[in-house]
């Protein structure tokens, strides 16, 4: 199992848990973060057991965005590198990931911490959660992807409203009323939540959530209609023959079949 300095990597049977580890800076991205992050990303796809990976930050937050101390390191190359190749080897290791990536959020999920929130599968978020992207307000705009996913993601004129401000206070609820984030929970109950739905989403074959996966992400990427249902209608002909999936769904139909005579005899 890797080991890093700035991330925690741990496997519980078919979870997989990635943290980011710098609480004292509320996880902001700094180089090291950054690499390590992409390699866990990477790595998790050759343990084969696992459905599911929970990304979350140590401490009170999420995570801040990047670490501000990194910029004056940078060139005209090497922020091109940083946004082409880590950040993007990010967020593709995210969105290509043959798992279902959790984002788990509380406390900070600003700027870059923003955008791996949104490149993952589903987002839950602690209704207390402090949201936004900061880059306008200090020169630049979102690297990692933001810019293009809020306009896809929302109504243009909130996508902009949420670059273009620089606002770094909305609510979790906020977010949630303008078609952002999966759920959002109360303190009390966002761990057991969130790990009520990373079971519910163990208890499904791994090859149906990966083709589920597929499909929907070509879809969403633009995939034209009539290519996106032919990838749907392939990938149910190969899950239908498929041994793994066969064996879940005829105990699947034999548990509802039971179900419905018991419902008869009462």
């Amino acid at each position: 199992m890797p080991e890093y300095n700035s991330v925690l990597y741990e496997i519980e049977g078919e979870v997989a848990r990635i943290t980011m580890n710098r609480p004292d800076q509320r996880n902001a991205i700094n180089r090291e973060l950054a690499d390590e992050l992409l390699d866990a990303l990477t790595a998790i796809n050759g343990e084969a057991g696992v459905k599911v990976v929970l990304l979350s930050g140590a401490g009170k937050s999420f995570c801040a965005g990047g670490d501000l101390s990194v910029l004056p390191t940078f060139n005209h190359y090497s922020v091109i590198d940083w946004m082409g190749r880590t950040g993007l080897g990010i967020i593709r290791a995210i969105t290509e990931s043959d798992k279902v990536v959790v984002a788990k959020v509380k406390g900070h999920c600003i700027a870059g911490g923003l955008e791996l929130a949104l490149a993952c599968d589903l987002a839950y978020v602690s209704e207390r959660t402090k949201l936004g992207v900061t880059e306008v307000s200090i020169g630049i705009i979102p690297g990692w992807g933001g810019t293009v996913r809020l306009a896809r993601c929302l109504p243009v004129q909130r996508g902009k409203e949420i670059v273009l401000s620089g606002k770094r206070d909305y609510t979790a609820n906020e977010f949630y009323e303008m078609g952002l984030l999966t759920r959002v929970f109360s303190e009390e109950e966002f761990d057991a939540k969130v790990d009520e739905m990373v079971a519910l989403l163990c208890n499904n074959p791994a090859d149906s959530l990966r083709a589920a996966k597929l499909v929907m992400n070509a879809s969403f990427n633009g995939l034209p209609l009539d290519d996106a249902m032919a990838l749907e209608r392939m990938s149910m002909s190969w899950l239908f023959h498929n041994e793994q999936v066969t064996a879940v769904r005829e105990a699947a139909v034999q548990a509802l079949e039971a179900a419905k005579k018991e419902q008869g005899e009462s």
